[in-house]
């Protein structure tokens, strides 16, 4: 992919549409800013044969690629009462909001479509004004900016809670919806060519793991016995 030629386009569009340079607004000011649903021990569906509701935790989305893992979800009875704020929908950016560790506070995840899922009370959902793209505000609250906002935040606190207080008045750049667009084609494309490169990497991995198997068994190599190599 050729990167100058991308950013030149992002250059043009800046130049064209807001020559007298980006706007900055506090995040409070473009979107809204919604926390889980609270229940205790007692509300928990004992088996999925009972009427459930499905709550994500923060064990639910992956660090380091930050996406959603739909496994492990939490059920609650469903006489526990839900609010329509409070369900998955498309756009929303899922984040942890509060953990007994500060490293898992903060961390995202992008909803790609409606889902019948909620959240618990120690995550919350930012969904963006007409102003932000979503997709725009996920890359910038995975970059280095939101994490070093988040710590100095979380270190002059005693308590690990992103609430309002702390969300609302992070400050970010609003450029024009073509910008915004454009700058997250862009970093959809290297997403997607790390996803191929980590998969690539991981099958060349297994092909490893069974090669070295194969050739320090002698056994194998010998007619005595072997296995279909992985793809």
């Amino acid at each position: 992919m050729n990167v100058k030629k991308k950013g030149s386009k992002i250059e043009e569009l800046l130049r064209e549409l807001c020559p007298e340079g980006v706007e900055w607004r506090r995040l409070g000011e473009v979107s809204e800013y919604v926390r889980g649903v609270t229940y205790n021990k007692a509300q928990e569906a004992k088996t999925e044969n009972e009427p459930h509701w499905k709550i994500l935790r923060a064990n639910n989305i992956d660090v380091k690629s930050n996406t959603l893992f739909l496994e492990d979800v939490k059920l609650i009875s469903s006489e526990v009462r839900i609010k329509p704020t409070q369900w998955l929908k498309k756009g929303d950016i899922l984040i942890c909001a509060g953990s007994g560790s500060k490293e898992h506070i903060g961390k995202v995840a992008y909803v790609f479509e409606d889902m019948g899922y909620s959240f618990g009370g120690f995550m919350a959902v930012i969904r963006c004004c007409s102003l932000l793209n979503s997709r725009f505000l996920f890359h910038l609250l995975t970059g280095d900016a939101f994490h070093t906002y988040l710590g100095f935040a979380l270190n002059s606190s005693t308590i690990n809670n992103l609430n309002i207080g702390i969300i609302y008045p992070f400050e970010i750049p609003i450029p024009p919806l073509p910008v915004q667009e454009e700058i997250v084609r862009v970093l959809d494309k290297f997403t997607e060519l790390e996803a191929e490169l980590e998969a690539e990497l991981e099958a060349r991995k297994k092909q490893y793991q069974y090669y070295r198997d194969l050739l320090l068994s002698f056994g194998g190599l010998a007619g005595g016995g072997s296995y279909p190599p992985p793809d």
